[in-house]
């Protein structure tokens, strides 16, 4: 659960952001009895380009700091041995 929030929780923060902005831009102008903004009114490709560059920097410090904890061999699938079942196993 922590590398799904930690892949995706970033990317969704410049969508965060500007959802907030637009409430709070669309209060303001109500009060004032201004006309209200429309959804399309923002710089969408601005918006979708930075959640993308935040991605593809999370994929990349993800890929960094995921380590293989030394796990280094050989590994053999179970097999037979005349009629013997040779587990599973893993040489160095």
């Amino acid at each position: 659960m922590a590398l799904f929030l930690f892949r995706f929780y970033p990317v969704l923060l410049p969508l965060t952001l500007y959802l907030l902005w637009f409430y709070l831009i669309r209060r303001r102008a109500m009060k004032k009895g201004e006309k209200l903004p429309k959804f399309s009114d923002a710089p969408i490709f601005l918006l979708l380009m930075s959640s993308f560059i935040i991605a593809i920097i999370c994929f990349i410090f993800l890929a960094f700091s995921i380590n293989d904890n030394g796990h280094k061999g050989n590994y053999q699938p179970p097999h037979m041995e005349g009629e013997k079942l040779i587990p599973a196993q893993v040489t160095p």
